[in-house]
């Protein structure tokens, strides 16, 4: 029996060729499969079951691939139609690292942003270092540095002891010096001697006053008041304090390091620019100073008993009264004056005190040199803080009173001063204490 079929494919055999034609596309070009009813295979499948590709076809994959644009894929089903699996990969590596997916930079990102912080650092910190120098520099140069040498003035006075200069490493005497001077300018005299002595050792801060009319053997000129030193050294070449400080020097053996020198009439420009000072006064003391200060600047002053706030002229006419009482008075009233000093500086700020500095730098005259300076300065926090103690020389019962000089025991006052600054085992030494 003839088969109708022969010639013609069967449909087993179409199926079959037909299959295998879509098995072969679907090998060699997956992205070409349109089956849907096949699931989805993962990503791992994907690439577990592609055969490895050879250099070649690499290239030809390549080449095919050029010029065409990739998407990202939307859904699984995309990813394997469109065989996504390696784009994918880098797609969403780059993508994390736009979108902050990975906050560390790279080493050498690193390196140079650190480099760029320390030198700005650095930057900074040298220019706080080279603006801290040049106000300092600023500072310093406002005051008057003149240095004496009075090496040529050490005498040994006929009533004074036969002792050395007593010194000592942990106290620093520095004689401070208000000068009078006429309205021409020319005299000059000092009315205020007092000596400041920093002792680390104790933690004080000693002062003592020298009165004006003490009758002393000044170096090249005789006895004289002790104030007249001033005016004649100020007319040779060691200077109105340098002939003093080593009058006090041989006198009274002991040793003054510096010396500060101010004008009463600047004076009244310190204590303003501290905003003025408090001074506790007596009854008497307000009746003097009341018609005094009228006298002298030809206004009112409103005075009580007990504490008032005095501003320049105030304080000055104050330090000043001397008829009220005496010299020794006077000097008192001086070193009340200086102790609300120290007591103001006290309450000021850093910057409260550097315009004080500043403002009155240029009225000072001192042998202190810009390391000296720079050194009390960095201790002022501390010394204010010392326990301040106060005498005067001569003291009472140490001296007699001739022609209204007041000439002193010597002997007896060398060593009661030595007690009071150096300590009880100074007195009546005959050897230099260097320690």
């Amino acid at each position: 029996m003839a088969d109708n079929n022969r010639g013609r494919p069967r449909d087993d055999d179409r199926d079959i060729y037909s299959s295998s034609r879509k098995q072969k596309n679907s090998q060699r070009s997956p992205r070409y499969r349109t089956d849907e009813t096949n699931p989805p295979r993962s990503r791992t499948q994907g690439q577990q079951n592609r055969p490895e590709r050879t250099s070649g076809s690499a290239q030809q994959n390549q080449h095919r691939n050029s010029g065409r644009t990739s998407r990202t894929p939307s859904s699984n089903e995309d990813i394997d139609r469109y065989n996504y699996v390696n784009r994918d990969i880098y797609s969403s590596s780059k993508k994390s690292r736009k979108n902050g997916g990975g906050n560390d930079l790279p080493p050498k990102k690193k390196k140079k942003k650190a480099k760029k912080i320390i030198i700005a650092i650095i930057c900074v910190v040298v220019a706080i270092i080279i603006g801290i120098v040049a106000f300092v520099a600023i500072m310093l140069s406002r005051i008057n540095y003149k240095p004496v040498d009075t090496t040529s003035y050490i005498e040994q006075p006929t009533d004074a002891p036969t002792w050395d200069v007593i010194s000592d490493n942990a106290i620093t005497n520095i004689l401070l010096l208000g000068v009078d001077r006429s309205e021409d300018g020319t005299a000059q005299r000092s009315d205020t001697m007092m000596l400041i002595s920093i002792n680390s050792k104790t933690k004080n801060l000693n002062m003592v006053s020298f009165l004006r009319d003490l009758y002393v053997e000044i170096p090249t000129a005789g006895k004289n008041k002790i104030n007249a030193a001033y005016t004649i050294g100020s007319q040779s070449d060691v200077g109105g304090a340098g002939l003093t400080m080593q009058t006090i020097e041989n006198n009274f053996r002991i040793d003054i390091d510096h010396y500060v020198e101010i004008d009463f009439e600047n004076f009244i420009e310190l204590i303003d620019a501290m905003d003025g000072i408090d001074i506790e006064m007596t009854q008497d003391e307000v009746d003097y100073m009341s018609g005094w200060y009228h006298g002298e600047y030809g206004e009112y002053i409103d005075l009580h008993v007990g504490v008032n706030h005095l501003d320049g002229k105030g304080a000055l006419t104050f330090a000043r009264i001397r008829k009220l009482d005496s010299d020794f008075g006077r000097t008192g009233r001086q070193r009340q004056v200086m102790i609300a000093i120290f007591d103001k500086f006290k309450t000021l700020n850093p910057a409260q005190m550097t315009s004080v500095f500043y403002n009155y730098a240029q009225y000072i005259t001192t042998d202190l040199s810009s390391n000296d300076i720079l050194s009390l300065a960095t201790q002022a926090g501390t010394i204010l803080g010392y326990e301040i103690q106060t005498s005067h020389v001569p003291e009472d019962g140490l001296y007699s009173e001739i022609d209204y000089n007041l000439v002193p025991d010597l002997p007896a006052t060398c060593a009661s001063l030595r007690e009071f600054l150096y300590g009880s085992d100074s007195s009546n030494s005959s050897t230099k204490n260097t320690n």
